[in-house]
């Protein structure tokens, strides 16, 4: 499949804020159009063709041909930008392939990474008469109602769109899954010298033609400073993973997605993030076993805040790679190991007994069980670990890394290492236990 996307417009209302085109304008690290071909990359999309007009040198000097980004660009130059954006949709006739199902976006849209995911697998359920579009009937939530596009529907289809209907009930995202039929319904319309894109979309719609997708992730058409910030904030939300550990969800969040959305406009690779937090759990350990518990409890603590920062800026700017996730998971539990360590030798150090070896012991054998059991069950299932759906009841310990620095937090910050050591040495291998019982019933 290839995408077309749409971005030969002046984007005026941008310009007291931004300089420059506004396709181009950064949006936590990465210009909005980069973000959206990045976006239908993980789809599987290679092909993309941009379609530009007012900022034609610009864009082009900026994307290339597409190989810094692993994908082909072709522009589509559109000299009659200023009649509407039709007429940008129709220059894709110079390139249609018969029979051919594409993808076209809005440059300046930003959605929810999932909502491609899912938008795109529908490619099989329209035919060559008919186009997809992806509508929102969450109005209450919908960015800007009063400039977005409306959509009257019945069932699935969009019976009539237009920015002025007073009877609708959803709402046009401006993400398309086409056919010939639109560049069909494209140049019926600009022959009545009717150049909106909504033109041509209404005369599938008073045919029946126009199936609509309803989403229920967020978007939002980045036209002003305030949809630049819910853009922002849409992006930042979606970086939050459904198998995030409690503390993870409640407290390192909080921390991790503003430290993120500074980062985010620096060079800074999640690598360096996993390094930092690596050399964080050096210092905290050294801390523990020769200085202030406190201190080291607090700095373990920032060590689980950073661990959850490399992982969001990896996805954010689309940095993610098999050896990041090799590295992180490595350091991580050198770090793990070494905290325990420096909390073991200051024990050892004040209570010189066989019972407390036992029980640094037993906690240095349960803590990497946690991720153990996690990696060998998307190994046999190829289904990620979501502790909310696989742990029942033992969902509630605070047995993964989280949670686990959050008890070391604590140990520190009370300076009740003794019973930090005890608590860890209980949870996680009484989780590894449950797991073990549970999940013989789920593989």
């Amino acid at each position: 499949m290839r995408a077309l996307i749409l971005a030969a417009g002046e984007g005026s209302r941008m310009r007291p804020h931004f300089s420059g085109p506004k396709p181009l304008i950064k949006l936590l690290g990465i210009p909005l159009i980069e973000r959206n071909i990045l976006s239908l990359r993980q789809c599987g999309i290679k092909d993309f063709f941009i379609v530009t007009g007012c900022y034609k040198k610009e864009i082009q000097d900026c994307l290339g041909n597409g190989e810094r980004f692993n994908v082909n660009i072709t522009y589509l130059d559109n000299p009659d930008w200023e009649l509407g954006n039709g007429v940008s949709a129709y220059t894709f006739n110079r390139t249609y392939k018969e029979n051919e199902k594409y993808i076209m976006m809005m440059a300046d849209h930003i959605f929810n990474p999932d909502v491609f995911k899912s938008f795109v697998e529908q490619s099989n359920n329209i035919t060559d008469e008919e186009i997809l579009l992806a509508a929102d009937k969450r109005l209450e939530k919908v960015w800007d109602l009063d400039e977005s596009t409306k959509i009257k529907s019945q069932g699935d289809r969009a019976i009539k769109l237009g920015k002025e209907l007073t009877d609708y009930d959803a709402v046009d995202s401006g993400l398309f899954l086409c056919t010939g039929a639109l560049l069909n319904a494209l140049k019926e319309a600009i022959s009545n010298k009717q150049y909106g894109l909504t033109d041509a979309v209404n005369i599938l719609a008073s045919k029946g033609k126009v199936k609509l997708c309803f989403i229920e992730k967020d978007w939002v058409d980045v036209d002003d400073l305030e949809s630049y910030v819910q853009a922002e904030k849409i992006l930042l939300k979606s970086l939050i993973p459904a198998k995030d550990g409690a503390i993870s969800k409640h407290i390192n969040r909080k921390f991790s997605i503003p430290i993120t959305k500074i980062l985010s406009k620096t060079s800074i690779t999640p690598n360096q993030i996993t390094f930092l937090s690596f050399i964080l759990a050096i210092i905290s350990a050294f801390i523990f076993a020769f200085g202030n518990p406190i201190i080291a409890g607090l700095l373990a603590q920032l060590c689980s805040i950073m661990d959850g920062v490399d992982g969001e800026i990896a996805r954010l700017k689309f940095l993610k790679t098999d050896y990041g996730g090799l590295f992180d998971a490595i350091l991580d539990r050198y770090a793990d190991f070494f905290i325990v360590i420096g909390m073991s030798y200051s024990l050892l150090m004040k209570t010189d007994s066989l019972p407390a070896f036992i029980i640094c012991a037993t906690v240095l054998t349960g803590i990497p069980m946690s991720m153990l059991i996690k990696e060998k069950y998307h190994a046999i299932t190829g289904r990620a670990f979501v502790p909310e759906e696989c742990d029942g009841i033992f969902r509630y310990l605070p047995a993964n890394r989280d949670g686990r620095l959050f008890i070391i937090m604590l140990g520190g910050f009370l300076n009740l290492i003794p019973a930090a050591l005890i608590l860890l040495a209980v949870i996680t291998h009484l989780q590894a236990l449950a797991r073990l019982v549970k999940l013989r019933k789920m593989i």
